[in-house]
């Protein structure tokens, strides 16, 4: 047996994971998520679903089933800080990547939930969403 396998893993937990919450970006139920993470052995886990928190209360509910403690989280398409530039500096520079990052946002706290709450809400309530969440959200809306 060599020394790798006579030592036991670290501890994982998943801070970046889709549900079927997330169109187009997951398939599994919260359930299953949360079955298959108390199988593995993991205390926590992290939903992180696309622009929403559609599935976090039944995500909540779905950890405390199986003794996990759940870690709420959001994946939202932000605009790459070199894409946000002023006209003089974009007609001086070179063409530069503006497709959209991604980022993940966790909740640390009561405080955390409720800012990502507020977030999520601007996305989906805003009149131009598809366009908004196509383009990515603005480091500014983040500071806000």
């Amino acid at each position: 047996m060599c020394a790798a396998e006579s030592t036991s893993r670290p501890p994982s937990i998943h801070l970046h994971v889709h549900s079927c919450y997330s169109l187009l970006g997951g398939t599994a139920t919260v359930d299953d998520l949360a079955a298959r993470a108390a199988a593995e052995g993991m205390s926590h886990l992290a939903l992180t679903d696309s622009h929403a928190l559609y599935g976090a209360v039944a995500f909540a509910r779905a950890c405390a089933d199986h003794d996990l403690a759940p870690i709420t989280g959001m994946t939202v398409t932000m605009q790459s800080p070199d894409s946000v530039m002023t006209d003089s500096a974009a007609a001086g520079s070179a063409a530069r990547n503006t497709r959209p990052d991604r980022l993940v946002l966790l909740a640390a706290d009561a405080t955390g939930y409720r800012s990502l709450c507020r977030l999520s809400s601007a996305l989906q309530a805003h009149a131009d969403r598809a366009d908004r969440l196509a383009r990515g959200l603005a480091w500014q809306t983040l500071r806000d």
